[in-house]
């Protein structure tokens, strides 16, 4: 299924008909084209959407590359080249979002883990915010990988199903999506259309 390449821009809020608050986030879709086509096999091909400032201007610091991959049956309504339309989009439609997550640097298990803090009194001496025991007994005596421990939180790619179009302005290629995107502002995202 064919997507879309854009920006966060920043939040803010909208008012419905029936005047209940909706928070958004103003994602700002660049102008995709055609890059590449590409078979895969009999049954499936993959399309390769591209963005520049320039079309013409092949500075590879402006390019934006993302592979989509699309239906025998869609391989005929995509030209090498061409702009992809935003028409596929429509109000209240449910999204995909992805998007890398902001960095929130090192942090404790209870942060980026949900773990419980201990008790604030009783003896507790200086362990309110430690994770608590991490080791074993003699066998294996030893720390399992990917125990859950204090260290770095977000930077990673994070993907968010189901966010709904609020309101589309096809003069500027802005979105309005109800809820929070991953990323931080002027951060690149990828826009999917729900199954």
């Amino acid at each position: 299924m064919i997507g879309f390449l854009g920006k966060k821009i920043s939040m803010s809020y909208l008012y419905d008909s029936f005047g209940n608050y909706n928070p958004v986030t103003i994602l700002s879709i660049y102008d995709c084209y055609v890059f590449d086509l590409i078979s895969i096999n009999n049954f499936y091909f993959a399309i390769i959407s591209y963005y520049s400032n320039n079309f013409y201007c092949f500075n590879k610091s402006k390019f934006f590359l993302k592979q989509f991959f699309i239906s025998y049956f869609d391989y005929s309504n995509f030209n090498l080249f061409e702009k992809i339309s935003l028409n596929i989009f429509y109000i209240n439609q449910k999204i995909n979002v992805s998007g890398i997550s902001i960095g929130k640097g090192f942090s404790g298990v209870i942060k980026r883990y949900n773990f419980n803090s201990g008790y604030a009194s009783h003896g507790n001496s200086k362990a309110h915010n430690k994770p608590g025991s991490i080791g074993m007994c003699q066998d294996p005596g030893r720390v399992y990988p990917g125990k859950k421990m204090a260290g770095h939180l977000g930077s990673k790619k994070t993907f968010i199903k189901n966010l709904k179009i609020l309101y589309i302005d096809f003069n500027y290629n802005i979105f309005y999506i109800k809820g929070s995107v991953p990323g931080f502002i002027n951060s690149n995202i990828i826009i999917y259309p729900s199954k």
